[in-house]
């Protein structure tokens, strides 16, 4: 299968090309500014450009998109309204538009900020209700995505591991804890942190079985200060060293659910990738992080 995944310099995007390179499917790569070091073809191109993305695609022709490019700063995306509106909104508008006239099948990676946090444990078919700037643009690029006849939606949460693209909480965490630093973690707000290489795995199953619908791969519902516990035990670090704090302590720019933990029971139906328990979302990390420090 060629595959055309966009955002190849995050690490969920890093991680879908290198799972899809061991599966053996043909590639593409889609950046914009940072040129990841892939052994794949790789296009650079500004997706809010349409005329650009379409000649692009046209040209590629692709079975299959996998759409991750976008602006994930929450913050960020709170205080730069215009630029997350483009990277979250337009891009996904101007890659459905192509995918629509070719017939060519489409993923689009959201996220579990599309809903409010006021209950969790949101299943595939509830009503979302964001409460930021990013959840909202992230929503409106599923309603767009909708439009098509061959599509999937896979919503995910505080993805974590070892590769390309900004900082994650894990690798926070790695660093800190491994230098026996103390480190502060969130108790009174929960997501489903989701283990990038395993997010990887799932993305590429549902382009093989061209899934349709919506999907939830997301990790088991805990806190951070959870998450960093669980960690702490799995990696060997003293767990001592993490200290609870609350989500009112902390400074953000913009509101974040309290609960937006995701149930993934109908996703797990359909996918054989075992994206959702804790134990072997850490044990890949571990892997990962003891190879990495063998360099």
């Amino acid at each position: 299968m060629k595959i055309l995944v966009t955002g190849i310099s995050s690490l969920p995007g890093y991680k879908t090309v290198l799972e899809g390179i061991k599966r053996g499917h043909e590639v593409i790569g889609v950046y914009h500014e940072r040129v990841p070091s892939l052994k794949v073809r790789v296009l650079g191109l500004d997706l809010t450009k349409r005329i650009q993305t379409h000649d692009a695609v046209m040209k590629e022709r692709p079975d299959a998109i996998i759409h991750i490019a976008g602006m994930g700063n929450v913050d960020g995306c709170e205080q730069e309204r215009g630029k997350c509106y483009a990277l979250n909104y337009l891009t996904t508008l101007n890659l459905t538009k192509i995918a629509s006239a070719l017939g060519i099948y489409m993923i689009y990676l959201s996220t579990d900020y599309v809903f409010d946090g006021q209950k969790g444990n949101y299943g595939e078919d509830e009503t979302p209700n964001p409460i930021n700037y990013y959840g909202l643009t992230k929503l409106l690029g599923e309603s767009v995505v909708k439009s098509l006849s061959n599509y999937a939606i896979v919503r995910t949460s505080t993805i974590y591991g070892i590769g390309m693209g900004r900082p994650n909480f894990a690798m926070f965490l790695l660093e800190k804890l491994g230098k026996g630093e103390e480190v502060r973690a969130v108790s009174d707000q929960f997501t489903s942190p989701t283990n990038a290489t395993l997010l990887a795995r799932a993305l590429i199953e549902v382009a093989e079985k061209r899934l349709v619908g919506t999907f939830h791969v997301a990790g088991e519902r805990l806190s951070r200060y959870e998450f960093a516990v669980r960690l702490s035990r799995k990696l060997g670090f003293d767990e001592k060293l993490i200290k609870e704090s609350y989500a009112k302590e902390m400074k953000w720019k913009a509101k974040r659910p309290l609960d937006s933990s995701l149930n993934f029971s109908h996703t797990k139906e359909f996918i054989d990738t075992d994206f959702y328990s804790t134990e072997n979302s850490l044990e890949t990390l571990k892997k990962e992080y003891e190879a990495s420090t063998k360099r």
